[in-house]
């Protein structure tokens, strides 16, 4: 029999690691179609975890009917390999069917928000459903089978190597399985792996015995069946259980996005530490059940508030971490296992008892003959409890409090929790929770507020800092874009996203300048034209400065509006209250893909092509998304940066371009790389530029400069650029072509990081200069 649970545990530590991959998956894939708002993004989740709660809840329901429930889950497994396999082909439809929904409902987020939900849940419900449905089948399987009083212990042990599963699929995601196979392989083998996983516990179902024969053990302490209204408790706490996990990962994944990172590798990591942490509370929770007995369960969330509250002072710390190892860490792969070091420790405690709730919970109910019916309550309860403390946190909780309110505010509602868990039980139980729960609280409120200089200081990125600002003017915290902060120095004012430079009033300001300015030397028509990502405002500005008669603005964080309205008005020229502006707080890449009218000119400016999502818009689909949605003759703007990046990379994202568009020119202005793009071919006419001169506006923007001469700042064009990408090529290393399916530039770029601002941006420029265009103005100017 014990052989029989260890091959159960093993499938399900499989099945753990491929439903991970596919929550990857299909995010990255209904993230192209629904956008990478963070609305989108939780809809998107919430539709998953629903499918989950409602595979709990029929699994559960009928878990009993199961005479072999180990064949039933195999059958789910293979269910949900099989759904998972060809649910990619439905993007096409469900792209279509999303983009004439958003037409007819033009700036409805309820409309759109209903609309993303059934549209994912079309996609997700059947394995997702399957998912969910396996906990309550596999309850059945292993609390009766054995000798001996661990029925209980091997139901929790069971969630636990589930988790853990997760964790070894996020972190392989990240860092070899989508980086190889790219989205659709990725998929096909967690398929492959279910339908794999799913034969072998169906055969080894078929040859076992039935549920009927499996022995059921006696309870011990920690597994006493409660009565109905015990039952009405334990549903209440295992849904606080996941409201409040959810809660704090919401809020330490923001904060670890300002200080590990904000690269696809980054994330994968957060989410693997993470799911370890709590992986490693769900085994350490039948031990501490057996030593605490009854109360374990409030002790275990007292503990999880006070582990709150005393790893609170350390988060402005880890800036400190980053700043050393940046003088002794040169690899890229050494800082990496930093970053996993730093999110581990700030994690590990918190966390560690955060996984003990829902594993203890579980162990109350696992002696009872219903056992498969109780599982799937609690289930669905706890999944619940994820998607109201995911969404609610998000929306409300952070930004109305901040992360240390919110971290506070969570650490308060476990030491809640904690008290309610002991309804009752003993007195002494009840003043253990208490004076547990109210040290937490104490000891939260008392602390100092966090020092958001060196929270802010963005030492991750590149393992530095420069000199502290003289003053930190705003600080804005949303689950759109993270955190904005606007600092001063030296009569400077800069814009910072987590730690990583926007923009600022000083010398960045010719660089943004020439974002409108390099493309508009080719525009032929001012009708209409698409800014991707506002910044300070300098950029669009700029635009407005041009005799535009609409000009969309696609931003996803509402916090950088409120900066560039606050701090860099002069920048915009005021352009926000132009009637002709017309901003979207959504990502460029959504309102694309629903425009309905063309645009003339599209420009991007991104913060940097390693963050993780950035590169969508460096892919060939998003290049022929731009085209087929340019007027004829229409033009693309886009930043490349030329610091931290390998040649390859550069190459590859020249390469993909000029897959997409006949004509391509690269611009180099204040050591920022501007691509533009046009089907039409890039010429210019002298007699037009002259006239456009003449606007006050432009004037003002240009800074002394005429138009003509901006073609000095020409690099490279046409045959230089593809003789650059050809020479590229190593003998066995084609440069490659960046997808949506391959992420090729999302986990390639990241590694740039590690190279020498100077000495990178100096390689760059050099090698870039043997590709001259001779006399830009000959070639590109006309009468």
């Amino acid at each position: 029999m014990r052989s029989r649970y260890s091959l159960v545990a093993t499938l399900f530590l499989i099945s753990g690691a491929t439903g991970l991959l596919y929550e990857v998956a299909f995010s990255k894939l209904l993230g192209y179609v629904f956008g990478a708002t963070a609305y989108a993004v939780s809809t998107v989740l919430s539709a998953f975890m629903a499918g989950l709660a409602l595979g709990a809840h029929f699994g559960g329901k009928n878990a009993s009917r199961a005479g072999r429930p180990l064949m039933a889950y195999g059958a789910l497994e293979m269910v949900v390999g099989a759904v998972c396999a060809v649910s990619p082909a439905a993007l096409a439809w469900l792209t279509e069917a999303y983009v004439g929904l958003a037409r007819a409902a033009p700036g409805s987020l309820a409309t759109l928000t209903l609309g993303r939900a059934a549209l994912t849940g079309l996609v997700v419900v059947v394995p997702t459903v399957a998912m969910g449905a396996t906990l309550p089948l596999l309850s059945r399987v292993v609390a009766g089978v054995g000798e001996g009083p661990g029925g209980a212990r091997r139901l929790g042990g069971l969630y636990a190597i589930n988790t853990a599963g997760g964790a070894a699929g996020a972190l392989a995601s990240a860092y070899v399985i989508l980086p190889i196979l790219g989205i659709h392989g990725t998929m096909r083998a967690a398929a492959l792996a279910n339908v794999a996983i799913g034969a072998v516990a169906f055969f080894a179902g078929r040859a076992g015995p039935t549920a009927g024969e499996a022995q059921v053990e006696a309870p011990t302490d920690a597994e006493v069946p409660v009565g109905e209204g015990g039952e009405s408790l334990l549903a209440g706490l295992a849904f606080a259980s996941g409201f409040l996990v959810f809660a704090a990962e919401v809020v330490q994944t923001h904060l670890l996005a300002l200080l590990i990172g904000n690269s696809a590798y980054a994330f994968g990591l957060m989410l693997a530490v993470f799911l370890v942490c709590l992986a490693w509370g769900a085994a350490r929770a039948p031990a501490f059940a057996r030593e605490h007995g009854a109360g374990a369960l409030a002790r275990g969330l007292a503990a999880a508030a006070l582990a709150l509250s005393v790893t609170l002072p350390l988060w402005d710390q880890l800036p400190r971490v980053f700043t050393f190892a940046g003088k002794h860490v040169a690899s890229w792969e050494g800082r990496e296992v930093v970053r996993a070091l730093s999110a581990f420790v700030i994690l590990a405690l918190p966390t560690l008892w955060m996984g003990t709730t829902f594993p203890l919970l579980l162990q109350r109910i696992a002696a009872r003959p219903d056992v498969g019916a109780q599982v799937g309550r609690l289930t669905v309860a706890n999944t619940l409890g994820t998607i109201a403390g995911s969404i609610l946190t998000g929306y409300v909780i952070l930004p109305a409090l901040g992360s240390q309110g919110a971290l506070r505010a969570v650490a308060a509602a476990f030491a809640v929790a904690a008290v309610a868990a002991t309804q009752g039980r003993a007195a002494p139980e009840r003043r253990r929770a208490l004076v547990m729960g109210g040290a937490a609280v104490l000891f939260a409120l008392a602390l100092p507020r966090w020092d958001m200089v060196r929270l802010t200081s963005g030492a991750n990125v590149y393992f530095t800092t420069g000199p502290p600002p003289d003053a930190i003017e705003m600080v804005r915290e949303d689950v759109h874009g993270g955190i904005t902060t606007v600092a001063r120095r030296g009569g400077v004012t800069t814009m910072y996203t987590n730690g990583k430079f926007q923009g600022d009033d000083g010398p960045e300001m010719p660089a943004q300048r020439r974002f409108a300015h390099f493309p508009s030397l080719f525009v032929r028509s001012f009708d209409r034209a698409l800014v991707i990502g506002l910044g300070t405002g300098t950029t669009l500005g700029t635009i407005a400065s041009y005799p535009w008669k609409r000009v969309d603005v696609a931003e996803i964080s509402p916090s950088i509006v409120e900066a560039s309205r606050r701090y860099f008005l002069p920048q915009t020229l005021g352009a926000l209250d132009d009637a002709r502006v017309h901003l979207d707080l959504n990502d460029g890449r959504n309102v694309l893909l629903v425009a309905a009218e063309p645009y003339d000119l599209v420009t991007i400016e991104l913060t940097s092509v390693w963050f993780a999502g950035a590169s969508s818009l460096y892919s060939r689909e998003f290049y022929a998304l731009v085209r087929a949605r340019l007027a004829p003759g229409g033009v693309l703007q886009q930043w490349v940066q030329l610091h931290h990046i390998r040649r390859r990379e550069l190459a590859a994202i020249v390469h993909t371009l000029r897959g997409a568009f006949a004509h391509v020119a690269l611009f180099v202005g204040g050591e920022q790389g501007i691509l533009v793009a046009s089907e039409a071919p890039l010429l210019a006419s002298s007699a037009r530029l002259a006239e456009l001169e003449q606007r006050p506006g432009l004037r003002l923007t240009l800074g002394g400069k005429r138009m003509v001469d901006l073609f000095d700042e020409l690099l490279a064009s046409e045959d230089e650029l593809a003789r650059f990408v050809r020479e590229s090529q190593g003998w066995d290393a084609p440069v490659p072509v960046s997808t949506d399916d391959n992420l090729y530039l999302e986990y390639a770029t990241p590694k740039g990081n590690v190279l020498n601002y100077d000495a990178s941006l100096g390689a760059t420029l050099e090698t870039l200069g043997g590709y001259r265009t001779p006399d830009p103005r000959a070639r590109h100017l006309g009468p």
